[in-house]
């Protein structure tokens, strides 16, 4: 991509909470979007220290002169997320506990910024990760132009769905919901946060119309994870004899959706031939092995647990056809490294699948209910194994979707928005 200018270049102070050079999902997000944007402008980052990511990113930016002298990191202490036992049960599912420290971090991470603008001229801020419209931080009560996002976290698993994800997961997520749906309402510094905000960028078009039929706020959809240009392993899978090659990659929780398409797997005539690789780990793991087990696909389905970052790529990259049938996403990160790396995708009608999904590129599958999941699944994979030369013509639709979610593409409506950001803060 070629950098602006530096008549043009802006000084832009981001609070990205979470930011690795070496992983996915939401540290990815943060890292990958700061790299891009600092070929623009001169970036300083306030980044929350954890896992490593300080030595990370130092490596990261020793490897790229260029990138160094644009951005700089200014580090804030990530809070302890208990991993283990009760406590670690009450940090995932008891919400407000995790809200409280993460605001308190936000408060830390404001104060750095307070006491950057003191005593460093910038243009205007940004609000990058995390994502999630509960916490917006605070980067809005600055003296600058704020843009904000990409913005997420208003959607819900589907009404109907719940009873599928049993018992107990199942009143999690409505309460989830009821919460959720309340808050995207009349959350006061979300309201405050969207009030300041030059510009809001939604990480789907589900947010997009629910900022604008809650709060008549217009945003901007903008690619949350960013598909890479010229990826290694990029290329056409051309579908030949053996079985059909399925990926599934994520953390194992109840609304990623799994026992869907293993269920779905199962209903398929005996003599297809298909194998799937289910990668990741959670607290779903154990339960979704013994569905395998019990659906009787124990020999077609393999599970690797956790593996390094390389290795989730190498064991898609052996992949055909990746399956997600989640019920609740913003933008997923996984999609976009399985387009880029020219792998269609089968998954759910929600959501920022519904966004990245195309009909060239993947097959999309109602989501109005269990029966519904199970059979679209039944029938998009049924369609893939009759028809061989559509996985490939699906392939090279995933390469051309790429092609359109990468930085190339998306970053251009985000250095608008500075632009407009700082235009109309002068008049």
């Amino acid at each position: 991509m070629t950098s602006l200018s530096c008549a043009h270049a802006k000084r832009v102070l981001v609070v990205a909470a979470t930011c690795h050079p070496e992983r996915g999902s939401e540290p990815g997000l943060g890292w990958n979007w700061l790299r891009h944007i600092a070929t623009h402008h001169d970036v300083v980052a306030i980044v929350g220290e954890a896992d490593g990511n300080r030595e990370a990113i130092d490596l990261a930016l020793a490897a790229n002169p260029a990138l160094a002298t644009r951005l700089r990191f200014v580090f804030v202490p990530w809070f302890d997320e208990p991993r283990e036992g009760i406590s670690g049960l009450l940090w995932q599912y008891y919400q407000p506990i995790y809200y409280r420290a993460y605001r308190r971090w936000m408060e830390q991470a404001y104060a750095e910024a307070e006491r950057l603008c003191r005593s460093e001229r910038f243009d205007l801020a940004h609000q990058l990760t995390m994502i999630g419209f509960r916490e917006p931080g605070f980067p809005w009560r600055l003296p600058i132009p704020v843009v904000w996002g990409p913005v997420g976290g208003v959607q819900n698993v589907p009404w109907r769905c719940l009873p599928a994800l049993g018992g107990v997961e199942a009143c999690r997520h409505l309460a989830r919901n009821v919460i959720n749906s309340i808050q995207v309402r009349y959350h006061p510094r979300f309201r405050h946060a969207l009030a300041k905000a030059s510009t809001v960028f939604a990480v789907d078009s589900t947010t997009q119309e629910a900022l604008r039929r809650f709060h008549g706020r217009e945003s901007t959809l903008v690619a949350a994870a960013l598909c890479e240009p010229d990826h290694p392993r990029r290329r056409v899978r051309v579908r030949g004899h053996g079985p059909l090659r399925l990926v599934f990659s994520g953390l194992h929780l109840s609304r990623k959706g799994l026992p869907f398409a293993l269920q779905a797997l199962s209903q398929l005539p005996a003599s297809t031939s298909w194998t799937l690789d289910v990668l990741g780990e959670g607290i779903m793991s154990a339960s979704w092995q013994q569905t395998a087990q019990r659906l009787g696909l124990k020999d077609r389905v393999t599970f690797h647990g956790y593996v390094p970052r390389e290795k989730v790529i190498e064991i898609m990259d052996r992949g055909e056809v990746y399956v997600f049938p989640s019920l609740l996403e913003g933008w997923p990160t996984v999609i976009a490294e399985s387009l880029s790396l020219g792998m269609p995708v089968v998954t759910t009608d929600l959501h920022g699948m519904r966004d990245m999904v195309t009909a060239s590129c993947g097959r999309l599958v109602p989501a109005d209910s269990r029966a519904s999941i199970v059979m679209g699944l039944q029938r998009a994979l049924s369609e893939l194994l009759d028809n061989p030369a559509l996985v490939t013509r699906l392939s090279e639709g995933a390469v051309e979707r790429a092609n359109e979610l990468t930085a190339a593409k998306q970053m251009p409506k985000v250095m608008q928005a500075y632009e407009d950001a700082v235009r109309v803060a002068a008049i």
